[in-house]
């Protein structure tokens, strides 16, 4: 073999090489974050504090677009679909996981369709009851809702929300009925009014109005009492096992190579770590966990199992 040749045969070797290797890896061009939220919303500001952190962990722009409706399945129906290159991802709710139980056709499969990321955190969310009832905590609930079957009423955004499915849950599991009061939007206005006897809501939001004298808050639906409110008590101290939250993470398209999953992965993780971004995130109502994709592959299964048992109980399907 003569010395040119062995240079031609070395040289094409390379570049082979160099194509594998910019193929395993995220090309010259933005990832795009996709939420299936309103523009403007909670889920859009967050994912916009994170954008610019991020495109500076993965060496590359990152940019937010938002696609709305249908219960938060057409963003991600957009990502399951997209070319498994890792620039496109999705940041949504624990909505993903009850998807399944509460729509009648679903064009993805949550786990089939998708590799997790990062769990980012949750928003644990409070009960709250109308300051014009006499329903004063957990305890006083159960007593009128023994007392009355199915006359203590609760609002909620609509059918099927991860919402109605918690407040689901909180009946099933004390043992009581009471009475689902749909909405197309907020029931806090009816709330307030005292239209309607309960609502479950997030705790930033509930907490602003309890200290207003707007509501009253009853418990929050984390397993313990939160270090941030310690006087407001667990639902769980009064129903044990209780524990309902929003949680939020992203998510690749599947067959995503590896090395861009572990790549987009310990970005985020690094990035929602930081105690800068962790700060703006707690301003939100978030509680930052940042864990890995397998913590947040269980977390989708189980959250499937559960809400599906619930949804199917009371026969619950988005409006």
């Amino acid at each position: 073999m003569t010395i040119r040749r062995r240079g031609l045969m070395l040289a094409a070797a390379a570049i082979l090489a160099g194509g594998g290797a910019r193929a395993q890896g995220l090309q010259n061009r933005p990832v795009r974050i996709i939420v299936p939220f309103p523009a403007g919303g909670a889920v859009d500001a967050i994912a916009r504090m994170i954008t610019n952190p991020l495109a500076e962990a993965l060496g590359q722009s990152v940019v937010v677009e938002t696609r709305p409706g249908a219960g938060a399945t057409i963003g991600a129906a957009a990502v399951a679909t997209a070319p498994p290159d890792g620039h496109t991802i999705l940041f949504t709710s624990a909505a993903l996981a009850s998807a399944p139980a509460v729509m009648a056709q679903l064009s993805f499969d949550p786990i089939r369709d998708f590799a997790p990321l990062s769990l980012l955190g949750d928003v644990p969310l409070v009960l709250t009851a109308s300051p014009q009832g006499s329903i004063n905590d957990v305890a006083g609930l159960l007593a009128a809702a023994r007392a009355r079957p199915g006359a203590i009423t609760f609002a909620t955004p609509g059918n099927g929300t991860p919402i109605h499915l918690a407040m689901e849950l909180l009946a099933r599991e004390a043992g009581i009925q009471l009475l689902h009061v749909p909405y197309r939007g907020t029931p806090v206005p009816d709330l307030l009014a005292g239209r309607v006897d309960l609502h479950l809501d997030s705790a930033n939001a509930a907490v602003a109005r309890g200290r207003q004298g707007q509501v009253k808050l009853l418990g929050i639906s984390t397993p313990q009492r939160l270090a941030s409110l310690p006087d407001l008590p667990a639902i769980a101290e009064t129903v044990p096992g209780y524990n309902a939250t929003t949680w939020f993470a992203f998510f690749a398209p599947a067959r995503v190579p590896a090395p861009i999953l572990a790549k987009l992965s310990d970005a985020l993780i690094n990035v929602t770590s930081r105690p800068a971004i962790r700060e703006g995130l707690a301003a939100l109502g978030v509680e930052v966990q940042a864990t890995g994709p397998e913590a947040l592959g269980r977390l989708l299964r189980s959250d499937i199992e559960r809400w599906g048992t619930i949804a199917r109980a009371v026969g619950a399907r988005l409006d």
